[in-house]
């Protein structure tokens, strides 16, 4: 216990028990989680029209048996249906938020319970997977709570304990499984979104994601970020391929990237961009401060033990980002940098506009 709370004051964690609990609880609902968001239009196009046609035959039901108040709530709620489905399939805003929607549909349950009992209550479930399809998923609990804990009490005053247990009961789980539905999809999207960034060798981001990063570089260096790119080639591996075979290429492959990973810092994003070629972000570092790591990770790669006893050897491109520069005319940039280290005789670091290789560089702790 005393050596956590050591390891807590060194990383300056609380120990305070209710953010502790409060972060779990964030962490079980995914607050935060928008995966649905990108779908929302499209789920309100599709749910919107149907469930205000549905709806009709009830309305007309409560007219006729002389139930007007409830039949006017559900009438408004049509409506809202289908103004807000009807904007939707045009990909247009809703005209009334959804936020709103979700309030009258939570009004239709409570009225349809006090008027109707248990047949009413009947409501409350479908009105909870809706409201985590149009609302973000922390409106969406607090909505489906209040739902939860009204409809509860409601029963109890008009339908007795044993039936609002039993309400309160199935509601809170079918609560919790949209909850874990929704947790596995974000896992799952997550999962297809790292996969997509992803070099699968080296657990390395891939091309894809560095252009991506290189054109977000582009937009943030205007407010005045400091990033450079170190772009590292492995020496000869053409040579550990044909000698040694594929299987020990690739061993060597995620032994550079392995060996990179531990000494870049938390905010710093390693790529594989080719075959044998890496790239290395390093946000808010200078180019001298980056000629230094580049250096350490040169001579860590070089001394380190390699599969069949090899000693491998890499080449680094260094160059700073330059406000104006388009991400190709950098990615240019730090190329001709590494391709003047491959020319100098490799295993050195260039950085450019210099031609002396980075050791000669009076060099700075990183």
């Amino acid at each position: 216990m005393n050596a956590q709370r050591e390891r807590y004051a060194r990383e300056g964690i609380s120990e305070t028990i209710p953010v502790k609990s409060t972060t779990r609880i964030r962490r079980w609902f995914r607050l935060d989680s928008e995966s649905l968001t990108p779908y929302r239009t499209r789920i309100v196009a599709a749910l919107s029209l149907p469930a205000a046609l549905l709806l009709l035959p009830f309305t007309m039901t409560h007219l006729l048996y002389g139930r007007w108040g409830l039949a006017v709530v559900i009438a408004i709620a049509q409506v809202v249906l289908f103004v807000d489905g009807r904007a939707a399939s045009r990909n247009l805003p809703p005209p009334v938020p959804h936020l709103a929607l979700a309030m009258i549909l939570m009004v239709v349950v409570f009225a349809s319970l006090a008027f109707q009992g248990i047949n009413g209550a009947l409501w409350a479930y479908p009105t909870l997977f809706i409201c985590y399809f149009i609302l973000p998923r922390g409106r969406a609990l607090g909505v489906s709570s209040v739902i939860v804990v009204a409809v509860s009490l409601i029963a109890y005053d008009s339908l007795g304990g044993a039936l609002a247990a039993r309400l309160a009961a199935t509601l809170a789980l079918t609560l919790g499984m949209i909850n874990v539905v929704l947790n596995v999809i974000d896992d799952l999207q997550q999962a297809l979104q790292d996969q997509a960034v992803t070099d699968a060798l080296t657990g390395a981001y891939n091309r894809r994601r560095f252009d991506e990063e290189l054109a977000r570089i582009e937009l943030t260096a205007a407010q005045g970020q400091t990033c450079t790119l170190l772009t590292l080639d492995v020496d000869h591996f053409k040579r550990v391929n044909d000698t040694y075979g594929h299987a020990v290429g690739d061993e060597v492959l995620r032994r550079v990237a392995a060996l990179i990973k531990a000494r870049k810092r938390r905010d710093d994003m390693l790529f594989r961009i080719g075959g044998e070629e890496f790239a290395l972000l390093l946000p808010g570092c200078g180019a001298t401060e980056a000629a230094a790591l580049a250096e350490v990770l040169r001579k860590r790669i070089e001394q380190a033990e390699m599969p069949a006893g090899q000693c491998i050897t890499v080449s680094v491109g260094v160059a700073n980002h330059i406000v104006g520069d388009t991400p190709e005319a950098w990615a240019r940039r730090v190329d001709a940098a590494l391709y003047l280290a491959k020319r100098q005789g490799r295993n050195r670091v260039i950085v450019s506009g210099l031609t002396a290789p980075a050791e000669q560089i009076q060099p700075v702790s990183v």
